[in-house]
């Protein structure tokens, strides 16, 4: 099991140096793939914010948003449940996080013990804190 956190998911639309061997990562777990249901609009936020920014053109936005569409059904999506959400007050207090890092982090450790791919480094400490291999190994985080 691999649960992305929108940090690591967007990294296979967007040309990042750090990013690399997040494709293949994700690749190896097609089956199993896991995200919360907040990373279809922090997805969708990051890659209009490339856009408004010149990073990308609208003809790259266009490809990349229904890439990330049709990548979006394959994968399983974590609702925000009371049970989901059980624990976020803890998680927030004892690791200092924000809202939606409490929430990808809630997400996965409901599901058990997954891979966590993730590119902040906050979130990234948390989730090594609580039990979870985090992925990629190494990460160089500005």
């Amino acid at each position: 099991m691999l649960y992305l956190d929108t940090s690591a998911l967007v990294k296979l639309y967007l040309i990042e140096t750090d990013g690399e061997g997040i494709a293949s990562t994700v690749e190896t777990n097609a089956e199993w793939l896991f995200t919360s249901i907040v990373t279809y609009a922090e997805t969708i936020a990051t890659l209009a914010r490339a856009l408004r920014e010149n990073r990308i053109s609208r003809a790259n936005y266009n490809r990349q948003i229904r890439a990330f569409q049709s990548d979006w059904e394959a994968l399983h999506v974590i609702e925000l449940t009371p049970a989901v959400l059980a624990r976020a007050r803890s998680l927030i207090e004892r690791h200092r996080l924000r809202g939606f890092e409490a929430i990808h982090l809630c997400s996965a450790l409901w599901i058990g013990s997954p891979e966590f791919a993730c590119f902040d480094a906050r979130l990234r400490e948390a989730a090594a804190e609580e039990g979870l291999a985090v992925l990629p190994g190494k990460v160089k985080i500005s």
